[in-house]
């Protein structure tokens, strides 16, 4: 019978492991697979994924906007051009800064809340020692455990 177990690479795995190895169960009966997570996407260098960076960068840009359309209605205002542009700057960058921010603060990459499974044991034993097989994976915490016959 054939036994698969998937872990995290912790120091449980290795726990586990050596139990097995002193429960009568042979180096040469156990199979140990590391797996490969998915290559991260080519990221353009200088480039962040960064709220904070993203909702800042967006936040200049429309304070550059605002402080220019600012400028051009204070040559009619009794405050003049550069208050009403210097107004027209932080009241731009607040609200483009506001509106990438609090949209978006709450969106988690999917990828980082699931846990995979990064090493895979596969043991072939007899099938009087296969609950204690499961058993010692469930005790130091597999992921999954499946039996194959």
């Amino acid at each position: 019978m054939f036994i698969i177990g998937t872990f995290e690479q912790t120091i449980e795995l290795e726990q586990a492991l050596t139990v097995l190895e002193n429960g009568s169960i042979s180096r040469d009966q156990i199979f140990v697979v590391f797996m490969d997570g998915r290559p991260s996407p080519i990221q353009i260098p200088g480039r962040t994924q960064n709220i904070h960076s993203n909702a800042f960068e967006i936040g200049i840009a429309s304070a550059t906007g605002c402080a220019v359309i600012g400028a051009s209605i204070g040559f009619t205002l009794y405050l003049g051009p550069i208050i009403c542009g210097l107004l027209g700057a932080f009241l731009g960058f607040a609200i483009g800064y506001a509106l990438y921010y609090f949209p978006n603060k709450n969106k988690i990459h999917s990828k980082n809340m699931k846990k995979q499974p990064e090493v895979a044991v596969i043991i072939q034993c007899a099938k009087n020692q296969l609950s204690f097989v499961e058993e010692v994976m469930w005790k130091y915490q597999a992921i999954t455990v499946g039996k194959s016959h």
